[in-house]
Parts: C-alpha cells; structure tokens; sequence
C-alpha cells in the first residue's frame, strides 16, 4: 500500500514539473536592435523590437510623451504581427529615431508588458540599452559661428501693406486720369488776329453763298476787318465812322501807304451797299472779299514782329 502511495505521489511530482518545463519552453522571447552605429546629424536609425511566442499575446509598447526616447526624437513608429511556419507569432514594433546633437547618444532600456489572452495580469520584458554616434557634415574643426537663430514666423499677409498698396495705385489711377483728361481736353492755343479775321471773312463768303443776303455780307465782312485793325494796330476802327477812320489813317504811321489806299477803296465800297441801297455785281462781291484777304495777309507781319519784339 505504501508502495502505490510512493508511484501516485512520483507520478503527480513528475507531470507537474513536466507542466512547468513546458510552460518555460514556451514562454515568449524578446529580441531589440538597430540599424546603424553611426549617422549624420538629422539622419534616422531603425530600431526594432521584436516578441516571438508560440501562444497568443496581448503587447502593450511603452509610450513615449513628447515623442522623444532618452535625448533622441522619434520621427515615426509602426507594428505588425506575423506567424511562421512552425507555429510562433512574431510582434514587431519599430520606431524611426534621430538626434540632432553631435557626439555619442544613448537609447535607453524599455519595457514591454504581454498577457496570453483572457489572463488578468501583465507580465514584463526589458530590453537592452544601445548606443550609437552622430557624426556632423562639418568639415573637421569647423567652428558653429555662421548659424544664427531661428527667425520668428514671417507672415506673407499685412494689412499695412495692403492699404498701403492700394493708396498707391489709387494715386498712380488718379495721375493716369488726370494726364489723360488734359490731354484730351487740351486748350488749343489762342488764334492770332490775322487767322481769326480770315476765319470770320470766310464765314460771311459761306453764308452768303448759301443764300445770305449781300448787305449783312459786307457788314460781316467790314466789322472783321475793323477789329482786325484795332488788335493789329491798337486804331479803334468799330467806334469811328468811315470817314473817321480814314482821316485817322492819313496820320497812323502803322499802316503803308499801299495798306492805306488798300483800305479807303474797300471801306467806301462796304459804304456803298450798307448805307446808299446799291446792288453790287458779283464782280464786286468777289472783290470786296479778295481785297479783305489780301490786306489781312500782307499786314499781318506788322503783328508778328510786334510779338517778337514783346
């Protein structure tokens, strides 16, 4: 009897460490590493955090704030899980780190926390530290003394600027509209006597030539001679009678003595039809128009040598 007690108690001893040799055979192993010993400042290196087991886990990865580990900076992460042929899961958890400090950096030990599934508790696993070298792309004893600070944020929109600019081409617009109206409404430069007494002499010859009666032809034509006479040569021909102003040429030295004659004829000729009724032929009213002409052409240059002089 004390015999099967010894085998019952033999045998239960013996698969219970078979149990636990078996449960250590499977429990999960851990595997780091990285990439590169040695980068450039700015450069990344891969590391890599690998979990094999032959059950099916729960990994909780650490978090990490600020997404800095140790004095490096992790730029960007990712997991994944795969199975092998013979069964193992593998948990893969890797993060692109970097430093931007010259010298050799230090990536700390970290834990992971695994539970088979439906378990209540976590358990833990560590792994190892690494190191590795940043290395500059400055020539060798080249000293930092060229790089200045980071500006603050340059903002491309100003209002400042904008109503500045505004005001700007408000007055370019308005000096543009200015130029323009005064050049479209460009005074034209006043007439000299000589051009507006032919302008008037020509006007009569047109109206009268469209059915004008003969009397208000010589008026017109006598009234821009007599105003020519007194712009030219400063004689009051509208205020005097005929023979007024005939007995005033005799003692102008303004005038030739061509001019003078030249006058006489054409006054008495506007005399005749404005005041003694007489019907001149059309001989007549070419020559009282052509004797106009030419006397407001020919003394016109005693005006202009007047200018001159002035």
């Amino acid at each position: 009897m004390k015999h099967i007690a010894r085998l019952l108690f033999l045998t239960i001893f013996l698969t219970i460490s078979v149990s636990a040799m078996a449960k250590d055979d499977t429990a999960p192993s851990i595997k780091a590493s990285i990439n590169k010993k040695r980068i450039f400042v700015g450069d990344r290196i891969r590391y890599k955090t690998e979990i094999v087991s032959r059950d099916n886990l729960e990994i909780e990865f650490p978090q990490f704030k600020d997404s800095k580990i140790g004095d490096c900076e992790i730029k960007d992460s990712g997991s994944s899980v795969k199975r092998s042929l013979f069964g193992n899961r593998s948990y893969i958890n890797w993060m692109d780190i970097t430093s931007y400090y010259v010298g050799k950096r230090t990536i700390p030990s970290i834990e992971i926390k695994y539970r088979e599934r439906g378990e209540g508790y976590w358990r833990k696993l560590n792994t190892g530290e690494f190191t590795f070298t940043v290395e500059t792309i400055l020539p060798k004893g080249a000293r930092l003394t060229d790089i200045k600070d980071i500006k603050g944020v340059l903002y491309p929109f100003s209002w400042l600027k904008l109503i500045l600019w505004m005001l700007a081409a408000l007055i370019g617009l308005w000096m543009i509209i200015k130029l323009a109206l005064r050049f479209i409404f460009k005074k034209a430069p006043p007439k000299l006597p000589h051009e507006i007494a032919l302008g008037e002499i020509e006007t009569a010859s047109k109206q009268f030539a469209a059915g004008g009666e003969v009397k208000d032809y010589y008026v017109k034509i006598s009234d821009a001679v007599r105003r020519y006479i007194e712009s030219v040569f400063s004689l009051k021909a509208p205020e005097m009678t005929t023979q007024e102003f005939l007995a005033s040429l005799g003692s102008s030295s303004k005038l030739s003595a061509a001019h003078k004659e030249l006058l006489a004829i054409f006054m008495e000729a506007c005399d005749l039809v404005k005041f003694a009724k007489y019907k001149p032929a059309r001989s007549d009213i070419d020559g009282v128009f052509n004797t106009a002409k030419k006397f407001i052409e020919e003394s016109k240059d005693v005006y202009m040598k007047k200018e001159v002089k002035g």
